[in-house]
């Protein structure tokens, strides 16, 4: 924590130095304001996976579905192969789940979700591969802000309800982030940035709760949505 406070308190001294307003010379770092699309994408090596949770004859499978990530990105230059890069983004994450009444043979399906928005401190390291192409690796930290629970019902047949219901741990959590992409640099165009993301939080985001009730009925199953993603990342710098 401490080292985050110092980061922020080291990138607002940068932002507000006069004196980087009149740097006009080639040789000093550049600082840039951009924005950022995420594409975020079920993943077997990073990234939430599928579960099944059973509790006698009632089954919920949850499936991890496609996402979206977007927000603007301040990248500050300590040098001319290292900077440091900050932002807000908003993130929605959704999930495919399936019920299964074994029972009786009764199938259902829904769709759920979750939003949340991330605060990223990443430093990254160019590695020039032209005059116009670079490569660049980050590593770092996030501050997480879950705006928001779980909670979706479906009633097939009228007598039968399913329902699932998830339930942030904490309004905020933190994350490990890791970047990896390359980019194209125009002075007169701007700069474009293709490439991929991980994320892997320090501690699990949801406790979800799947449930099946036919009158006094009530089956109950319950299970943890780890949080951790992948993402294919598109950003533009002004």
């Amino acid at each position: 924590m401490d080292q985050m406070k110092f980061l922020i308190i080291f990138m607002a001294l940068l932002l507000i130095n006069p004196s980087l307003k009149s740097q006009t010379s080639k040789n000093k770092p550049e600082n840039f304001f951009g924005i950022q699309v995420r594409t975020i994408l079920p993943n077997r090596l990073v990234g939430d996976q599928a579960f099944v949770l059973n509790e006698n004859e009632f089954e919920s499978t949850i499936t991890p579905l496609v996402g979206y990530s977007y927000g603007g990105i301040v990248r500050i230059g300590l040098t001319k192969l290292l900077a440091i890069e900050t932002g807000i983004n908003y993130t929605r994450r959704n999930y495919k789940v399936n019920y299964n009444l074994k029972s009786v043979g009764l199938i259902a399906k829904d769709e759920v979700g979750y939003v949340s928005c991330d605060i990223p401190i990443n430093m990254l390291v160019y590695i020039k591969l032209s005059k116009h192409i670079y490569m660049n690796v980050g590593i770092g930290i996030s501050t997480n802000f879950n705006a928001s629970n779980i909670s979706s019902e479906i009633n097939p047949q009228g007598t039968h309800l399913f329902k699932i219901e998830g339930g942030r741990f904490d309004y905020f959590d933190f994350n490990t982030n890791a970047d990896l992409g390359f980019e194209y640099r125009s002075l007169n165009s701007g700069t474009f940035y293709l490439g991929m993301s991980g994320r892997i939080p320090f501690s699990p985001t949801f406790e979800v709760a799947a449930a099946y009730r036919n009158g006094t009925n009530k089956t109950v199953t319950n299970g943890i949505i780890d949080g951790s993603a992948f993402s294919l990342n598109l950003k533009y710098f002004f």
